[in-house]
C-alpha cells in the first residue's frame, strides 16, 4: 500500500488509484480498465471524460469563477435555473443552487422555517420523514434520515421530530400485500400528523424512489397520491428528494413525475452536474414562492459557494448535453433492458432476490431464503462481500446494509451512467454474476438452498 496523506474511509484499504475517465469506465495510473457501474455514489450521470462539460467549466472559470449570491447574480445562473423550471415542465418555479445534496436538505429546512414564519405560523415547525430514508450526512440532514448505521454514533448532535414507516412492499411493515394494502404506509403520515398536532408540523420528506437505505424500493403507485392528499389536507409541505432520482436517472426529468403529483419542493444534487462539479439545488413552486414574495422575506442562509457561477456553467452544458443526446428516453430503455437482465440473474442465484428500481437505478436485496425473506446475519457483510468481489473484477458498484428495520438486510444498487450500451450491461451483468457466484460458494456447503 502506497503511503499518502489522504484521510480515507477505511484506513487499512488499498484502494486503487484513479487517474481519468472515460464513458463508463475509469483507469488506473498503470491503466487497469475498471467498470464504474455505480456511477460513483449515482452521481455521474452522463459519464466520464465529456469534454463539452470540460470546456463549458473551464470557460467560466477564465471569463468569472466567483461571484457571492450576496452581492450579484450571474447571467449563467440565470440560465442554470430558468433550465431547471423548463426541465420541470414549469413546477419548480425558483431554485437556490448549493454544492450537496446535504447542503440542499439543510436549505430546505430553513426554507420552510421561514415560509411558516411569513405565514405567521411560528409553531408549525416539526418535519416528518420515514423510516429507511437517507437526506444527507450533515447533522440537520442526518436527524431527517432514518438510515441507522449511519446516524450510529452522532445521535446526541441531532432531534427527532417523528418517523413513519417506509413504503416497502417486499418487507411491508403492516404485513400486507400491495394489491390489498389500503396503503397502510401512507396513512402512518395521517396519524403521525394527528398524534403530534396538525399545527405543529410543517412538512413531510420523502426520496420518490428509495436511495441506498433501500436500494431502489419503489413505492406502491398509489402511495403518493395519498401523500400528497394528507399533506394538503393538514396544511403540510410536500418536500420530496431527488438528490439520486433527479435530472433523468429513473427515466422522467424527476422520479415524482412517475406517480402523477407535485411536490411543493424538491432537493436535488448528483445527476444535475453529472460528477463534474459540487452541485446541489432546492426549487419551489410558483405558490410557495408567491407567499415568500408577498411577505417580503429575507433569507440569507448559504454557505460560500451558494450559487456558484462554474456550477451553474456545468449544469447548462450537462442540460444541452443530455437533451441533445436524447439521454432521458435512452435511460428508461436501458433501464428496462438492466433491470430485465438482473431479473435472470436473480433467477439463477438462490440468495438474489427482490430486483426492484426505475430506469438506471436498479437494486436488489439478498436472503438467506427467499421463501421467508429471512435476512443474513449483518456481521457477515453479504452485500459488501459482493462489491468487493466485483471490485476484484475491475468493476464498481454500490452496497448497502440495514435495509430490514436497520439491523439486518443486504442489497446493491447499479447505476451506471445513462450513456451505456446494451454491450456493456451484458459485461456488468457477467462480473457480477462471476462476483454472486464466488461468494454463494462459500457458503453452499454450509446452508441448504
Amino acid at each position: 500500500m502506497k503511503e499518502n496523506h489522504v484521510y480515507s474511509m477505511e484506513l487499512d484499504r488499498d484502494y486503487p488509484r484513479i487517474d481519468r475517465g472515460e464513458g463508463i469506465y475509469m483507469y488506473t495510473e498503470d491503466g487497469r480498465e475498471i467498470i464504474d457501474g455505480a456511477s460513483g455514489p449515482v452521481a455521474v450521470s452522463l459519464g466520464h471524460g465529456i469534454k463539452e462539460i470540460a470546456d463549458a467549466l473551464g470557460g467560466q472559470a477564465a471569463k468569472l469563477a466567483f461571484a457571492h449570491r450576496d452581492d450579484c447574480v450571474t447571467p449563467v445562473l440565470e440560465e442554470s435555473c430558468e433550465r431547471i423550471y423548463e426541465f420541470s415542465g414549469g413546477d419548480l418555479y425558483k431554485t437556490f443552487q448549493v454544492c450537496s445534496g446535504s447542503e440542499a436538505t439543510e436549505t430546505a429546512m430553513k426554507l420552510i422555517t421561514k415560509y411558516n414564519t411569513a405565514r405567521g405560523k411560528k409553531d408549525k415547525y416539526k418535519i416528518l420523514a420515514r423510516w429507511q430514508s437517507y437526506h444527507g450526512i450533515t447533522m440537520g440532514a442526518l436527524s431527517l434520515s432514518g438510515f441507522g448505521s449511519r446516524k450510529k454514533g452522532y445521535e446526541h448532535y441531532g432531534f427527532e421530530q417523528g418517523h413513519i414507516a417506509p413504503c416497502y412492499c417486499y418487507r411491508c411493515w403492516f404485513g400486507q400485500k400491495p394489491e390489498s394494502c389500503g396503503l397502510q404506509c401512507a396513512k402512518a403520515l395521517e396519524n403521525e400528523i394527528l398524534a403530534q398536532g396538525p399545527d405543529s408540523v410543517a412538512a413531510f420528506i420523502a426520496e420518490p424512489i428509495s436511495g441506498m437505505s433501500l436500494c431502489a424500493a419503489e413505492p406502491h403507485p398509489d402511495y403518493f397520491k395519498e401523500i400528497r392528499r394528507i399533506c394538503d389536507k393538514y396544511d403540510v409541505l410536500l418536500v420530496l428528494d431527488e438528490v439520486m432520482t433527479g435530472f433523468g436517472r429513473t427515466g422522467k426529468p424527476f422520479a415524482y413525475k412517475h406517480y402523477g403529483i407535485v411536490p411543493d419542493m424538491v432537493t436535488t444534487g448528483k445527476a444535475m452536474s453529472g460528477g463534474y462539479f459540487p452541485l446541489a439545488g432546492v426549487s419551489i413552486t410558483k405558490e410557495i414562492f408567491r407567499v415568500m414574495k408577498e411577505q417580503g422575506v429575507f433569507f440569507p442562509p448559504g454557505h460560500t459557494w451558494s450559487g456558484s457561477p462554474l456550477g451553474a456553467s456545468v449544469h447548462v452544458a450537462v442540460d444541452k448535453y443530455v437533451k441533445e443526446h436524447d439521454l432521458i428516453r435512452r435511460c428508461e430503455k436501458m433501464g428496462n433492458y438492466l433491470k430485465a437482465r438482473m431479473r435472470e440473474l436473480a433467477a439463477k442465484h438462490p440468495t438474489m432476490d427482490d430486483v426492484r428500481g426505475r430506469g438506471l437505478m436498479v437494486g436488489a436485496e439478498f436472503v438467506r431464503d427467499p421463501r421467508t425473506k429471512e435476512s443474513f446475519d449483518i456481521s457477515l457483510g453479504y452485500a459488501g462481500q459482493i462489491q468487493a468481489a466485483c471490485l476484484k473484477r475491475d468493476m464498481l458498484i454500490e452496497a448497502s446494509q440495514g435495509c430490514n428495520r436497520g439491523s439486518a438486510g443486504d442489497a446493491i444498487v447499479i447505476s451506471p451512467a445513462f450513456v451505456v450500451t446494451e454491450e456493456q450491461i451484458d459485461e456488468i451483468i457477467r462480473r457480477l454474476d462471476e462476483a454472486i457466484t464466488e461468494v454463494e460458494e462459500k457458503y453452499c456447503g454450509l446452508w441448504k438452498f
